[in-house]
């Protein structure tokens, strides 16, 4: 049986909204967990999975309390490992996906409700969801899995800012259980999960980047060029055909820096416009890319009409808005890139990461290289007892201030990872 994906596939059909409850089944689960090594080994490429005894005796000491599990999620493949973590503890979890993760195929959002997962609608008030979340955070059987960060952008190296609202139900969950109890208490685990190169990738690197340039240039590159060079001029040539696409001319002197900026801000704005979306003063780009996606989540989702005509019409909307998937990805999937994420610290999992981020662009499709050794690392607890006077006095601040620490501990956790784990790369694409 095959372990099905916990994040969503925007791409999907649209179908009607519903909520899609947990129901855990001991033995879906059994199975799942079974097939996880092999799963992992195939789909991953990961062949090898690291974490430490200290980290294991972390988890084991919490094993019968109320705990949220935070992983980070920049890979996509996250919760193939926290399945495979679950397995090595002997416990169940339950997880937070995204709608359409059960809309995309009705037999793998049937396994993933009976192993634990439960459905959300990004953006909205989904009461259901909330409502749910407060309750099995409250009841505390079984840990709950949430990837805070919402989206994935595929750059193993990089943490984009974590939400908040599931940090806000926990203190809420909290409260209910402490009307019980008064001495209750509530855990929040950060995570992270880093992936590294076990062969030398200078054959994937030199065939990726050939790939690619058979799609953008006319004339073949020189042999002279390396292959930092090779990817930043593959890298400009993306750029410059999105930007006569959008209408873009850049300044003659314009650093790279700025032209993304430009790029980004560009189709944002055009789907904001498209969406009939104003956003704030000052509000922050991956912030508005949420707030299109969680737009079109609703429109995509939403409940059927009330007479066939009205059905129709919304149907067209549902189409048209499905239509804006693929610049919020291409603008997702780019948000984080910036000039220099591989010069200034060049190394493989950087290298391969920018390589898979272009090949998902121009080709419209995700390669995993490998083989690849996966290295989990858990963070210090964060209890939110020891937060809950300050959330009592001021609710905004404590929600911001635990989402910030499971934040900085994951970003701190990957930053060591890549700095003790990553393998070193000249600029040819050869292993140091």
């Amino acid at each position: 049986m095959a372990i099905p994906m916990l994040e969503s596939d925007p791409r999907s059909r649209p179908r009607p909204h519903t909520f899609f409850p947990p129901k855990l089944n001991r033995c879906v689960t059994w199975l799942c967990k079974r097939t996880a090594r092999f799963k992992i080994r195939r789909k991953l490429k990961v062949v090898d999975i690291e974490i430490s005894s200290e980290d294991l005796d972390t988890l084991r000491s919490l094993r019968g309390k109320r705990c949220l599990l935070m992983p980070s999620h920049s890979g996509g493949f996250e919760p193939y490992l926290v399945v495979y973590l679950s397995k090595l503890l002997r416990d169940d979890y339950y997880y937070l996906a995204a709608i359409e993760a059960f809309q995309r195929h009705p037999i793998i959002g049937w396994i993933m409700q009976r192993m634990g997962a439960y459905s959300i609608v990004r953006g909205a008030a989904d009461r259901l969801s909330f409502q749910t979340t407060r309750k099995l955070l409250a009841e505390g059987k079984h840990w709950l899995v949430v990837f805070p960060e919402g989206q994935t952008v595929w750059q193993n190296d990089t943490v984009i800012p974590f939400q908040e609202g599931v940090t806000q139900l926990a203190f809420k969950a909290l409260e209910d259980a402490g009307s019980v109890r008064e001495d209750s208490d509530l855990a929040c685990i950060p995570m992270a999960i880093k992936y590294v190169y076990l062969n030398n990738m200078e054959s994937d690197v030199e065939e990726s980047l050939r790939r690619l340039e058979s799609q953008l240039f006319k004339e073949p590159v020189p042999d002279v060029a390396s292959s930092y060079d090779r990817i930043r001029r593959i890298g400009e040539a993306v750029l410059a055909a999105n930007e006569q696409r959008h209408g873009i001319q850049p300044d003659a002197d314009a650093q790279l820096d700025s032209r993304i900026q430009c790029i980004k801000e560009a189709i944002v704005r055009e789907i904001e416009q498209q969406l009939g979306i104003v956003p704030r003063a000052n509000m922050q780009l991956l912030d508005r890319i949420r707030g299109c996606f969680n737009a079109v989540d609703r429109i995509v989702s939403a409940d059927a009409s009330e007479t066939p005509y009205r059905q129709k019409l919304a149907d067209e909307h549902s189409r048209a808005a499905a239509a804006l998937y693929d610049d919020l990805w291409r603008v997702l999937q780019f948000v984080a890139i910036y000039d220099g994420y591989v010069s200034e610290l060049l190394t493989v999992e950087r290298f391969m990461d920018v390589l898979c981020l272009l090949e998902m662009e121009v080709f419209n499709e995700r390669r995993i290289w490998g083989p690849r050794k996966a290295i989990i690392k858990v963070g210090e607890p964060i209890s939110l007892r020891d937060h809950l006077d300050t959330y009592r006095a001021g609710k905004r601040s404590a929600v911001q201030a635990v989402s910030m620490a499971a934040e900085s501990s994951v970003r701190s956790m990957l930053e060591h990872l890549s700095t003790e784990h990553s393998t070193p790369m000249n600029g040819d694409g050869v292993v140091r």
